[in-house]
């Protein structure tokens, strides 16, 4: 609980206010929309505090190599999200924030715009399939060839787009909407799993940030791009829109 002081005539009294959960992240979409949206969507614009984290500000803070006390640390991990929850507890990991998030009871601050089944309430296929459309996204970044030679890393990067993880994750998931008949993984319904192909996999796409990646590669899994439309199109996208820009 956080506490506030509110004066009434000459008397100070004391109001406590319920603590609400904090997600860290830097200014832009990455990898915490689906959390943003998540979060948005059970809580409202003001159950939950939006903290943007300047890349500075991030920069400057400690983060040593070895920490015995490192869940309490200010930043866990040296990257974020992170999700401050108002028992204390300081939680990583984007996907489990998400899906933390996506499974919560709306409040009737959400009602207006609320999206059921974010993440699907039963666990079976459908939960499997944004389980593993997620890790895709997940392993698409974090197998990227990232070579300090340039000409090694664009060598990488070709061969990464023609036979590597790259392409093999981008059939699956255009293989996926193909067969949900789109435009989401699950059909009509969206979920925390098309909120990642919108960001930050299209995004990366879609402003030039993929090195390597000839706008014809993409052209070839037009379901995936569409995927990443549709999602800014859903009607709790506009909502959250209306809040925040990104």
């Amino acid at each position: 609980w956080d506490y506030q002081y509110s004066l009434s005539g000459t008397t100070a009294v004391l109001m406590a206010t319920p603590a609400l959960p904090k997600l860290l992240y830097f200014g832009f979409r990455g990898r915490a929309l689906a959390s943003r949206v998540a979060l948005f969507n059970a809580l409202g614009k003001d159950g939950w505090v939006d903290e943007r984290v300047s890349l500075p500000r991030f920069k400057r803070a400690p983060k040593p190599e070895q920490n015995q006390d490192r869940v309490n640390a200010e930043y866990v991990t040296n990257n974020l999200p992170q999700l401050n929850l108002p028992c204390g507890t300081r939680v990583t990991q984007s996907h489990a924030i998400a899906r933390y998030a996506a499974m919560l009871s709306p409040t009737s601050a959400a009602a207006a715009h609320h999206t059921p089944e974010l993440y699907p309430s039963v666990p079976g296929r459908d939960s499997l399939l944004v389980d593993e459309a997620i890790a895709i996204v997940d392993q698409i970044l974090l197998l990227t060839p990232k070579d300090v030679d340039d000409q090694r890393r664009q060598t990488a990067r070709q061969l990464y787009q023609r036979s590597g993880f790259l392409r093999v994750g981008m059939e699956i998931l255009e293989g996926r909407l193909k067969q949900s008949g789109g435009p989401f993984l699950l059909g009509d319904q969206l979920s925390i799993a098309d909120l990642y192909v919108r960001a930050p996999l299209c995004d990366l796409f879609d402003l030039k940030q993929f090195e390597g990646v000839s706008d014809e590669f993409v052209e070839g899994f037009p379901r995936v791009q569409a995927c990443g439309v549709a999602v800014l199109e859903h009607p709790l996208l506009k909502a959250y829109h209306t809040h925040y820009r990104n």
